[in-house]
């Protein structure tokens, strides 16, 4: 079994605030992907809501993500996020193993 963490992030958008959510989500991306300890960093869209945006993540361990969550770029998403967001759910995996 992997240690890595597996990070789904799910975002909805408030009603006519998708594009500018993406916008401030995308931003987000290149440095996030330039991390120390950081697997992937993918930001999907949900073909059925357009609304509703996915980050798959995958990090190396606890610590990794924890100094994700304090880096400037990553602080400047949550707080540009904070009126565009209607809904926000974070699952943190760990893989199961045969």
């Amino acid at each position: 079994m992997s240690n890595a963490i597996k990070v789904v992030a799910i975002l909805l958008a408030k009603p006519g605030k998708g594009e500018a959510l993406k916008n401030v989500l995308l931003a987000c991306v290149p440095d996030s992907r330039n991390e120390p300890g950081c697997l992937f960093y993918h930001l999907h869209v949900d073909r059925a809501d357009p609304q509703r945006f996915v980050f798959m993540e995958g990090w190396t361990d606890q610590a990794a993500i924890d100094f994700h969550q304090k880096t400037d770029h990553y602080q400047k998403m949550a707080a540009a996020a904070a009126d565009l967001v209607e809904h926000r759910e974070v699952l943190y995996l760990d893989e199961v193993s045969l």
